[in-house]
């Protein structure tokens, strides 16, 4: 049985995980004699414990901020998608002067724009209807935080 070395193998440190496995730096030695404790800084302690800002870092912070960019993305279509579009009146029945068209007839109202213009218009979101547009995001934002609860790692690493 042959084995192989190779520069990015785990006997050189370069695997993925050597950076989580790295021991701690040692404590000074503090004298019997002085009983105080050592008090450190938070930065001191990270720095002393989790180590320089590096590449491993470096792929975690892109990861996360592309994550938050792309619900952000995500979030600004629906502002723009889930808008409710103006009406206009097509004939008796309908008053121009009116907030909203729970009260007209169906065919004597239509959507400026067209029915396509809004998913609010092409799904009729409107009325009794009007709850699922807030039901829509709703669902999305749970959505967001059960992925970041399950991203967590409530056990530890294993």
């Amino acid at each position: 049985m042959t084995t192989s070395t190779s520069a990015s193998g785990p006997e050189n440190g370069n695997s993925l995980r050597s950076p989580l496995l790295l021991p701690p730096l040692p404590l000074p030695k503090i004298p019997e004699s002085d009983s105080a404790p050592e008090k450190l800084l938070i930065d001191d302690m990270l720095q002393r414990y989790c180590g320089e800002f590096g590449p491993w870092q470096l792929h975690h912070f892109v990861l996360t901020s592309l994550a938050w960019a792309l619900e952000g993305f995500h979030t600004m279509v629906m502002i723009f998608a889930d808008r409710e579009p103006d009406w206009t009146c097509l004939g008796p029945g309908c008053y121009p002067q009116a907030k909203n068209v729970c009260r007209f007839e169906p065919g004597s109202w239509t959507w400026i724009g067209g029915a396509d213009s809004s998913i609010v218009s092409q799904w009729g979101l409107v009325c009794e209807n009007k709850y699922k547009v807030g039901l829509v995001q709703a669902m999305f934002f749970c959505g967001c935080m059960i992925g970041i609860a399950g991203s967590c790692n409530p056990i530890g690493q294993n």
